[in-house]
């Protein structure tokens, strides 16, 4: 169902102005916490992400758990770098909250896309911000470049 709303969104986004930015969020150290603490305190972690994602994305934005600890949320109307901002917000917040932060990768879509090249893109700004972040030492707020959106 989540890919469904995803791709009418990006069909909404193409018949209006086309900005569609495709935001795909991975958790930096879940492992870390179910090893350490339970994996009811990973499931803790992942429920205030959530919140926080609700809270800081409009009502209409569409998030999709992609997998164990990735989520996958379409953004309409804006520019990467607004939605850049929001994800810094919601990565403060989270690591304010549960101690943990989170790793983006950020993808605008273009005429060609379709939801698969564009969510590829973003994972891979995403695997991107990761690998950076390691070599920078750690830093749990990376934001990876999709090519056409982020920075690091």
């Amino acid at each position: 169902m989540g890919m469904l709303l995803l791709t009418n969104e990006i069909e909404r986004a193409r018949r209006g102005d086309g900005r569609f930015v495709v935001a795909f969020v991975d958790v930096d150290g879940l492992k870390r916490v179910n090893d350490r603490d339970g994996h009811t305190a990973g499931d803790h972690v992942l429920q205030v992400l959530a919140a926080r994602l609700r809270s800081n994305l409009r009502p209409f934005d569409p998030i999709v758990r992609y997998g164990g600890d990735e989520f996958v949320c379409g953004l309409s109307g804006v520019d990467p770098e607004g939605v850049e901002r929001r994800f810094d917000a919601i990565d403060e917040e989270l690591q304010d909250a549960v101690g943990v932060g989170i790793t983006v990768g950020l993808a605008a879509l273009l005429p060609n896309d379709t939801l698969n090249t564009l969510i590829s893109r973003a994972d891979a700004a995403l695997l991107d911000g990761k690998k950076a972040r390691r070599t920078l030492g750690g830093d749990s707020t990376s934001r990876a470049p999709g090519g056409d959106a982020g920075r690091q």
